[in-house]
């Protein structure tokens, strides 16, 4: 046999290795859900955020938010070399990091906000009345083009911002504002639309940025949601935080983990945050989830503490999170266009 036969035979086998690993490797979605498949605990914490215990909490998945402090109602975001050191559990293995976001209120504390948009007589049309469950929150007409060019597509868009930052993708929340405005006939739709472009412009920047959603889970049920999606969050999907912690009626479960399911199915994580300050309901609750497969976390409302001992104990309640708990939650007859002015 000559040497240039085994060379010819050499080559080809190489060329076919090569070819063969090329045909094997993931796609950023594949690696996005192998990443989130990792994941076997989580926290979340939105306020008074403290960077060496987040650095040292032992989650492998942080929710928090992109900004830790406020100077005079400006925002000081974490700067990457600290979303980087959050990026590594105590252990040295990796932990993802995601950054929360309201995409359907604006939020009276946040960078893009402009004191001209409840000037007397000149109120912001877009935008609605407070969320009397959240000072400072208001529900905004998601689909108009002024909105989302403040959540994504521009260098200081919201989405934009955190990725920069380093963050590992977004926790997106209050797309159920939807259901508010049930007299727009595409709200829906309209909403599916804005998480669609928002979900791929984020990946125009990064491929391998995880989206969460949190709650509007029936969202999931549109493909074209569901196929751009690496998890969904849901809260209180057993016991009830703003009714004092009662079970959650079954006929009301039923639906949710129907459309949960649907998510874990196509590859999704999910993820579930209990407020519960009760071992027997904390007890029940992971039980629960744990049949499911979902993952679940215990924490307090006000979401101004991290629950380090995450899915095994509930969380003492704090006492901002009992007064948050106490305010009767807005009805979805709340008027969008009434004036936020008063």
């Amino acid at each position: 046999m000559s040497a240039r036969f085994l060379a010819i035979v050499a080559s080809t086998v190489v060329l076919f290795g090569a070819g063969f690993a090329l045909a094997k490797q993931s796609t950023p979605h594949e690696r996005r859900h192998q990443l989130m498949a990792k994941v076997s605990s989580w926290g979340y914490q939105l306020q008074k955020l403290d960077l060496p215990v987040l650095s040292s909490s032992p989650f492998d998945l942080l929710v928090i938010d992109h900004a830790p402090d406020r100077v005079e109602s400006v925002e000081l975001m974490f700067r990457p070399s600290e979303i980087a050191a959050l990026k590594s559990k105590p252990d040295g293995s990796r932990r993802l990091v995601l950054a929360y976001m309201s995409i359907g209120e604006a939020e009276r504390y946040r960078f893009y906000w402009n004191d001209t948009w409840m000037a007397p007589g000149n109120c912001a049309a877009w935008l609605g009345p407070v969320n009397p469950q959240w000072a400072g929150n208001y529900p905004v007409e998601y689909w108009q083009p002024f909105w989302q060019s403040l959540i994504f597509g521009q260098s200081d868009s919201y989405v934009d911002r955190v990725l920069a930052a380093g963050f590992d993708g977004i926790y997106l929340d209050r797309a159920d504002v939807y259901e508010q405005l049930k007299s727009r006939r595409t709200a829906q739709a309209d909403m599916n639309d804005f998480l669609v472009r928002l979900m791929d412009h984020a990946r125009s920047i990064n491929p391998e940025a995880i989206v969460v959603l949190q709650n509007a889970e029936e969202l999931v049920r549109n493909k074209d949601v569901r196929s751009r999606l690496d998890g969904i969050a849901k809260e209180s999907l057993y016991f009830n935080a703003d009714s004092g912690g009662k079970p959650t009626p079954p006929e009301d479960q039923a639906t949710v983990l129907s459309d949960l399911r649907l998510e874990k199915k196509a590859g999704g994580k999910v993820l579930v945050v209990e407020y519960l300050d009760d071992p027997a309901k904390a007890a029940a609750a992971r039980l629960k989830a744990g049949h499911e497969g979902f993952l679940i976390h215990f924490t307090e409302r006000s979401l101004s503490t991290l629950n380090l001992l995450g899915a095994d104990m509930p969380v003492a309640a704090n006492p901002v999170s009992a007064a948050v708990s106490s305010i009767a939650p807005a009805g979805d007859q709340q008027l969008l266009r009434a004036s936020p002015c008063g």
